[in-house]
């Protein structure tokens, strides 16, 4: 199957994560990455048909760079092992990410860190409506699929807010996000088109309380 080029690839990648062997090998990097669109566009063209306040205009757009950022993290390595794809309804917003990877596969929604201010518009949102996370949350299939991402969270109550709170648990947290583990046997599937509108189907409740939040002035 053509897509295995994918992971043979971040495979190499990883082993030899340099500048002169990605520019030794950059024939290489474009046709993993054109798998990468290759699996991705169609997939787009569905979620787009659900969604279509979907901003990204193509696969290839929806693709995060390889390179990592070491401006703010030096110790990282060059590039990163894995390809990013994010589907999402703008900039500073709640969205749609999968992760394939030579560590890890998954797909995730929601936000990753967000700053004070959003932050503090989720809390509120939370403070308010939480009933309507906790409905999308405590539905089958999200509570078998994915299971929320807690690492960062507060020890205690946040400020405003009182330690016996009904939505505590969401409160703490500073990442509202839930991910999906997936095997790289599903990616390269026949199924995983289905696999991914599915767990987009699943989430994007999700997304929209979050996105409601943030959008609220």
């Amino acid at each position: 199957m053509a897509r295995k080029v994918i992971f043979e690839f971040l495979e190499q990648l990883s082993a030899n994560n340099s500048k002169e062997w990605m520019d030794a090998n950059r024939a290489w990097y474009e046709e993993a990455k054109n798998e990468v669109v290759n699996l991705f566009e169609p997939i787009l063209t569905s979620l787009k048909e659900i969604d279509p306040r979907i901003v990204q205009p193509s696969a290839r757009k929806a693709i995060s760079r390889i390179n990592n950022n070491l401006m703010f993290h030096p110790e990282r390595p060059t590039y990163k092992n894995h390809f990013g794809v994010v589907f999402g309804h703008g900039k500073g917003l709640a969205d749609f990410y999968v992760h394939l990877g030579t560590d890890e596969t998954l797909m995730a929604g929601g936000i990753w860190h967000p700053d004070s201010e959003r932050l503090k518009k989720i809390r509120t949102e939370i403070d308010y409506e939480g009933h309507k996370l906790m409905k999308t949350l405590h539905a089958e299939p999200f509570k078998s699929w994915f299971h929320f991402y807690t690492e960062g969270a507060l020890k205690t109550a946040p400020k405003g807010y009182s330690q016996d709170h009904e939505f505590i648990e969401l409160l703490r947290l500073k990442s509202i996000a839930a991910i999906r583990l997936i095997t790289r046997k599903d990616i390269l599937s026949d199924g995983f088109h289905d696999m991914v509108i599915e767990s987009y189907t699943v989430i994007l409740p999700m997304i929209d309380f979050l996105n409601v939040a943030l959008l609220d002035d």
